[in-house]
């Protein structure tokens, strides 16, 4: 599986999600996780612009034992086949492009929420319970979980 890649306009994002001082997560790979959960929330996807390859990630980064199974959930929810479960090049790099769009534009949605932001921490989790409280169709998410 190739390198994962993200677009260059959000490093001060990821910067100061991730910083000693301002951090919320620990890892970059986290708040990537994170902002593709919310790109797929939203039900959009944005294609990176400009990227840095010398800061693409290895999948090895993504040091969760859920990983693969939440880039096969991802491209299996989005496609609503189960040709992304294929061991095929073409597949896996579906599964990488997903992600990244995915969590490129979480990571736009988490730029305008915190662009004014004094505490970090205090707007995710306002918009935690927000994304929480939302109707997806008829249902309630809590009643969906």
């Amino acid at each position: 599986m190739r390198r994962i890649q993200r677009d260059i306009c959000h490093e001060e994002l990821i910067k100061t999600l991730t910083g000693v001082d301002t951090g919320v997560f620990g890892e970059i790979w986290r708040v990537l996780l994170f902002a593709a959960s919310l790109g797929y929330r939203a039900g959009k996807r944005k294609k990176l612009n400009k990227v840095d390859s010398g800061k693409a990630m290895p999948e090895s980064y993504f040091s969760t034992p859920g990983w693969k199974g939440f880039l096969y959930l991802l491209a299996v929810c989005d496609s609503n086949t189960s040709d992304p479960l294929k061991n095929d090049p073409q597949q896996q790099e579906f599964l990488v492009q997903l992600f990244e769009e995915y969590a490129n534009q979480g990571l736009f949605m988490l730029e305008e929420r915190l662009e004014t932001s004094v505490s970090p921490i205090d707007d995710l989790i306002s918009l935690l319970v927000e994304q929480s409280s939302e109707k997806v169709g008829n249902a309630d998410v809590e009643d969906l979980i």
